[in-house]
């Protein structure tokens, strides 16, 4: 089953390419472990602040090397010291359908 992680959050506008860079060290990160059970997506909004993040897992040892990435970590704090306009709000989603295979 795959675990599907959605999150969204409003930084400041003074931080948004900050964010971004920090968004791109966690990219960078994961492509480095070559994983096959995991994928990571992150868009932003029109507003150019408020993001969106999509985490789909097919393990749960791909969710925890994610919760684990140093990366990960130091983007986390970095938003949190940013002071965001809006907080983050993590759901777990479930697929319902799609147009592609996810993670098959």
């Amino acid at each position: 089953m795959i675990s599907i992680t959605h999150a969204t959050y409003t930084v400041q506008a003074a931080y948004a390419e900050q964010n971004k860079s920090r968004i791109a060290r966690v990219i960078e990160e994961l492509r480095a472990l070559q994983r096959t059970d995991l994928q990571y997506s992150v868009f932003v909004q029109d507003d150019g602040k408020t993001f969106i993040h999509m985490l789909l897992c097919t393990t749960e040892d791909a969710h925890k090397a994610f919760g684990s990435l140093e990366a990960f970590a130091a983007f986390q704090r970095g938003l949190e010291a940013s002071q965001p306009e809006v907080l983050p709000s993590v759901n777990r989603v479930t697929l319902v359908g799609s147009t592609t295979n996810v993670l098959s």
